[in-house]
């Protein structure tokens, strides 16, 4: 039967199951390459809700799972639009924990982004824990250099060039 674990997550339930990505996130026992997890992860956050929801029934799989990847989802969605160096016109409000930016802005990114259409004046109060879970998953640019005109000079400097047979070339 198709569905039957569908799960609507509560406010309590996500904030619970933050909290326990967060300490297995700390605690480094389950933390991988790039802030991902090694696995038996699903396992050991279940454990955590088992203690902090005792009578949910949320399980590792398919529960867990998904959120994390609904998470994961909606994360690189926010994270694009108010950190990625070609998406001029968002911000961030920090006390209603949304995205902003002017109506033409909107309209013109979810053209070409269908998927942010959700978080126009729509709150995402887990964003920034999900920074913390997912952040080194994400490149922003920040400190980055441009390194085109030192490799251009340095290039055009130390490279040697055969002229023997160019006057062909321009004849």
């Amino acid at each position: 039967m198709a569905g039957r674990n569908k799960h609507t997550w509560t406010t309590e339930e996500d904030t619970k199951l933050i909290e326990a990505f967060l300490e297995l996130h700390v605690s480094g026992k389950y933390g991988g390459v790039d802030n991902g997890f090694k696995p038996g992860y699903l396992k050991a956050v279940q454990q955590l809700l088992d203690v902090s929801l005792p009578n949910s029934g949320l399980k590792a799989e398919p529960h867990i799972k998904l959120r994390m990847k609904t998470w994961k989802n909606h994360f690189n969605i926010v994270h694009d639009m108010v950190y990625r160096t070609n998406t001029s016109g968002f911000g961030s409000d920090t006390d209603n924990c949304c995205v902003t930016a002017d109506a033409e802005v909107w309209v013109e990114y979810i053209k070409s982004h269908k998927g942010a259409a959700c978080f126009r004046d729509k709150p995402f109060p887990q964003f920034n824990n999900l920074c913390k879970i997912f952040g080194k998953d994400r490149a922003t640019g920040h400190g980055a250099t441009n390194l085109g005109e030192d490799v251009t000079e340095e290039t055009q400097r130390s490279l040697p060039v055969d002229v023997e047979g160019m006057e062909d070339i321009f004849e």
